[in-house]
């Protein structure tokens, strides 16, 4: 640890230390990050937090590595082994178990490698460790040089950080910057720019520090005498104030004997014009020559080296490496932890000391050295991950052990929920070269992993792997994950043509692949109907296969999905029924490559059918992501469960869901969820009155301008146009709207249910006063949505014909019918709208009485689904007619409750804590504690028990 006292000009730094430490402490819990240039001094704050913390913290402690950054959790390792290592038996099961099981997989090297879950069930396990401890003591958690931290614990940072302020957890890291590293890794970067993480760059040291520093090296420690000014400006000039730098030249000053006074300022140049690396290399010239092979074998071993591998790297017996360590340890260079163990680890006091060390073996020999190492740790038994990095800095040579230990660790790094390294290990395997025999399932495995993380590497990959195989079967399976990589490229045409060659290849006996490949190519214009010969071909086909019964087996029910997906499109009601048979059990079609097409396409029937067992499915599918690890099925499973979320009037659901969506897209790096998953976020907050926001998630869909006609467009024209009819623009917004007509009809769209666009461009000529135009497409809606026959698309309708009919009559008429549709189905917020505008017109009319108990429950259906802007127009429609709202309602604010929020509070009532809570009700997108805070503001209580007081007083069904 850095000494207090070399801690000078850091006072910013220090408060910020003692703040952070201090939030922790009332479970209020931050990030906080140093950067800046190396030997600013970052690594000195981190052991300033540590001094500070102990004992009243738990300490975790890592230092990520340039050689370790593709290990798999190598820092979650690092932070958290030891920790678990001091506990008995016992009490590791009880912490390893339940919620926080499958961070063994992260943690420990004898996990099974065939244990179920990808990357997200270990990130909710971590993120459950962690929480776990800090149940007894704050937990400190201290990441050094974590520009270099391997993805999958960059990953967990990036999880762990939203959700701080509930823990008493404080995350300190020190990230440096590099020579051509300008700018942190994306993951770093989400990390950097949370709202629960602040970053702080140090400053380099001023004239006073840089003296001070100086003086502690070359002065007695109980001198008076000041370092002389002329020869504290000429250290600061040949240093910047750079504080390692400082402290090395005044090393190198203090063995030459120089003394701080102005005639010796001359000689600060010479000596602060060589670098750390020149006076290691100096230190270890004049040391045994033992000394220099164990420093340098350590080196290649990593940034913390079992001293019997260095020794066997080194080709020394293990008492002539004892003893150069000790001769080491008193260069200050290294240390021996613990100290004076022939089974210590050697551990660098500085990664700019590793990084010098490792530099002076020389490039011819480095990698021979690394291949050694490889060797050494692989006929020791070390998990094959660890073997297999010192592999990525050998030259390819064609051996067989190099090839089969590479897959080995890939595959192991898959099991542990690290796709990334996965994919680094398989595509230096390809590099070796593998046999040829072998090259075309090496490249598949690949391109699986690939398509986890980025589509457009995998296309290459399976590309690749489809050219090598021959066998009909196995090139169907390539061809139906290099399709589904291109489509989420947008790359239409391309999967089009792979799906197609692959079909005419397929034996008929292969029915499963022929079901799922024949799906995928009828799924095409959902996503790209521009091209009217392939669309016709596609629906004759549709056609064709409609008239079949449906298929029992997974891959003919995804085929029934899309089929369902079709007929949702035409507005044809036989959807339904197809698609509820299909998603009876989505577990099985959750496992294939074409079940996102096919699952999506049902969810879209039963969402627009306004059926409640769609959320049961899409539960299950939200929960396989999880436990799956793919980020692009993530992406697709929240963003419809928010669109199911949003028909049923939950905003506050929908709008958790679809951040989660968005944040999945954007890790995954795939265009193709933004097109439905933007304009559903703006549809949700346009719905809040939050029109900024609204017009920022159009932006991140990042479409041309001007918006074409095909694709998947129609979505975001419509949103458009809300967006622009509420900001007042209502012939922009007539504009897009047609538009989005025009898109949808060319996909042969017919079903208001999906677009409504006939609603919406009526809505904007009603307000530009051109009501005879308006009619005839609110009578063509009416007829569509008829035909559809859900409610929420038939009450929308009638609601919006009502707005347009020439009589306060006619228009009671249309509106009490809306609401009588959609008072038994679950599309709460159409209910209320259409409650809204009847209660308005009887008030008009002179019928206050009658207006009353509409109003008032258009109200509570408002309240419950969170629509503020709805809420406050029945309030003034309520206050224009004199009504009081209903004071059960607006004083308790029960209704107001998410669904989610509500199961918390009667959980909550029940005495049941906040961590119980949080196992039992909450997914890993949901914050426990700040759903119940929320949940207390909105009932403007300040307990548990004036909760279970008020629940008790107003039951509101779930």
């Amino acid at each position: 640890m850095v000494p207090a006292a070399e801690l000078c000009d850091r006072g910013a730094e220090l408060g910020a230390l003692q703040a952070g430490l201090a939030s922790a402490q009332e479970s209020r819990g931050r990030a906080l990050i140093f950067t800046g240039p190396v030997g600013i001094g970052t690594t000195s704050l981190l052991n300033r937090a540590e001094g500070v913390a102990s004992p009243v913290f738990q300490i975790a402690a890592a230092r990520a590595s340039r050689l370790e950054r593709d290990l798999p959790y190598g820092v979650v390792r690092q932070l958290f082994t030891p920790i678990v290592a001091q506990l008995g038996a016992h009490e590791r099961r009880e912490l390893l178990s339940g919620a926080t099981a499958q961070a063994r997989r992260a943690l420990d090297d004898t996990a099974p490698a065939d244990s179920v879950g990808g990357e997200f069930s270990v990130l909710h396990s971590l993120f459950w460790l962690t929480s776990d401890l800090c149940d007894d003591r704050p937990l400190l958690l201290l990441i050094d040089e974590a520009q270099w931290a391997d993805t999958a614990s960059l990953r967990y940072l990036a999880y762990l950080v939203p959700r701080l302020p509930h823990l008493g957890c404080f995350v300190v890291a020190a990230v440096s910057e590099p020579a051509g590293q300008q700018q942190p890794a994306a993951l770093l970067e989400q990390v950097m720019s949370d709202p629960a993480c602040s970053v702080l760059r140090p400053e380099p040291l001023g004239l006073e520090a840089t003296a001070a520093v100086v003086g502690r090296q070359l002065l007695p420690p109980d001198s008076s005498q000041p370092v002389d000014g002329e020869f504290a400006r000429a250290c600061h000039a040949a240093t910047g104030g750079n504080p390692l730098l400082v402290t090395e030249l005044a090393r190198s000053l203090a063995r030459q004997g120089v003394l701080p006074a102005a005639p010796q300022a001359a000689t600060t140049a010479e000596a602060g014009a060589r670098t750390v690396a020149d006076r290691v290399t100096q230190e270890l010239a004049g040391l045994p020559a033992e000394c220099g092979r164990l420093a340098r074998a350590a080196a290649v071993l990593g940034e913390r080296s079992p001293l019997e591998k260095a020794a066997q790297l080194g080709g020394m017996p293990l008492k002539t490496a004892r003893q150069a360590l000790t001769a080491l340890e008193a260069t200050g260079r290294v240390t021996g932890d613990p100290p004076g163990e022939e089974t210590a680890d050697i551990v660098f006091v500085h990664p700019v000391v590793h990084a010098a060390v490792h530099d002076l073996v020389p490039v011819d020999e480095r990698g021979a050295a690394h291949l050694q190492a490889a060797e050494l740790l692989d006929a020791a038994g070390t998990p094959p991950e660890r073997s297999a990095l010192h592999l990525l800095h050998t030259a390819p040579g064609q051996r067989a052990e190099t090839v089969q230990l590479l897959l080995d660790a890939a595959d192991s790094a898959m099991a542990r929920g690290s796709p990334e390294t996965a994919v680094t290990l398989m595509r230096r395997c390809v590099g070796e070269p593998p046999p040829e025999d072998r090259r075309a399932g090496i490249l598949y495995e690949l391109g699986l992993a690939s398509l986890l993380i980025d589509p457009q590497a995998a296309v290459g990959d399976l590309a690749e792997a489809h050219k090598l195989a021959h066998r009909p079967k196995r090139r169907a399976e390539i061809a139906l994950a290099l399709g589904s990589s291109l489509l989420l490229l947008h790359c239409h045409e391309e999967a089009l043509e792979v799906w197609q060659g692959a079909l005419a290849e397929v034996p008929e006996d292969e029915t499963e692949l022929l079901h799922q490949l024949q799906a995928c190519i009828l799924s095409i214009p959902f996503y790209e109907p521009g091209r009217s010969e392939t669309r016709r071909d596609i629906l004759r086909r549709v056609s064709e296969l409609r008239s079949r019964d449906t298929y029992p087996t997974a891959g003919g029910r995804v085929l029934d999905c899309v089929i369902a997906g079709h007929d949702t499109v035409l507005g044809d009601p036989r959807a339904v029924p197809r698609a509820l048979r299909a998603l009876h059990n989505p577990a099985d079609l959750l496992q294939l490559t074409a079940g996102d097409v096919g699952l999506s396409l049902g969810w879209l029937a039963l969402i627009s059918a306004d059926r409640d067992e769609v959320m049961t499915s899409l539960d299950e599918a939200v929960a396989h992501a999880h436990h799956a690890g793919s980020m692009n099925s993530l992406a697709v499973a929240l963003t419809y469960r928010a669109m199911a979320w949003l028909a049923r009037g939950n905003l506050a659901e929908a709008e958790t869901d679809a951040r989660q969506a968005v944040s999945a897209a954007d890790a995954a790096s795939v265009r193709l969820p933004r097109l439905v998953l933007g304009p559903l976020l703006a549809d949700l907050l346009l719905e809040q009155g939050r029109l900024a926001e609204a017009e920022a998630a159009l932006v991140w869909v990042g479409a041309p301008d001007p918006v074409p006609s095909t694709g998947l467009m129609y979505h975001l024209l419509l949103s458009r146009c809300r967006l622009l009819r509420r900001a007042g623009k209502p012939e922009q917004a007539l504009d897009s709207a047609l538009a989005a007509g025009r898109s949808f009809v060319s996909a042969g769209g017919e079903n208001p249910a999906l677009v409504p666009w006939q609603s919406e461009a009526a809505l904007c000529l009603h307000v530009l006063q051109r009501n005879d135009e308006a009619r005839v497409l609110a009578d063509e809606g009416l007829r569509l949505a008829r035909n559809w026959s859900a409610p929420r698309a038939w009450g929308r309708a009638l609601r919006v014909l009502g707005r347009l009919e020439p009589s306060p009559e006619e228009a009671l008429i249309r509106f009490r019918e809306a609401a009588t549709r959609l008072r038994p189905s679950n599309a709460r917020l159409e209910y209320a709208k259409a409650l809204g505008d009847y209660g308005s017109v009887l008030r008009d009319t002179g019928q206050v009485q009658e207006a009353a108990p509409v109003l008032q429950e258009a109200l509570s259906a408002a309240l419950q689904c969170g629509a503020s802007p709805l809420a406050e127009r029945i309030r003034a429609e309520l206050a224009a007619a004199g009504i009081a709202p209903a004071h059960a309602l607006e004083s308790t604010g029960v209704a107001a409750l998410t669904p989610t929020q509500r199961r918390v509070c009667e959980l909550a009532a029940a005495g049941r804590t906040n961590r119980e809570i949080a196992k039992e009700v909450f997914t890993t997108t949901k914050a426990t504690e700040a759903h119940l805070q929320d949940a207390y503001r909105k009932l403007g209580i300040n307990g548990r028990q004036q909760l279970a007081e008020k629940l008790a007083a107003f039951a509101q069904p779930r």
